[in-house]
């Protein structure tokens, strides 16, 4: 059957929470005292691990901005010296006669 109305359908409440006090500098150093420091349990040293590379990979994909930019910018002007030496070898190959004697030769 077509159901006919107003609306759409009913979304789901979403969590929000926001802790009241928040320091992040104070987190991030507990996590590095908590790395660093030794453990005699097995299943200590995993959670370590666990949070060693989570760390990593928060601060490679929050890591300075400018750095980013920097290399993003590295990048596209190697992009673009790749693609201006290609179409110049591109140019000088099909500009001299060797494709054509090498053609032929084939053709024979």
């Amino acid at each position: 059957m077509i159901k006919i109305g107003f609306g759409g359908k009913a979304r789901p409440k979403s969590f929000d929470y926001k802790p009241r006090y928040y320091d992040e500098a104070k987190e991030e150093l507990q996590e590095k005292i908590k790395k660093y420091s030794p453990s005699e349990e097995n299943n200590l040293s995993v959670e370590n691990m666990k949070n060693r590379v989570k760390s990593g990979l928060r601060m490679k994909s929050y890591g300075d901005p400018n750095t980013r930019a920097k290399a993003e910018r590295q990048s596209n002007i190697r992009l673009l010296l790749i693609i201006g030496v290609l179409i110049l070898a591109i140019y000088v190959i099909m500009s001299s006669n060797k494709i054509v004697t090498l053609l032929e030769s084939f053709s024979k």
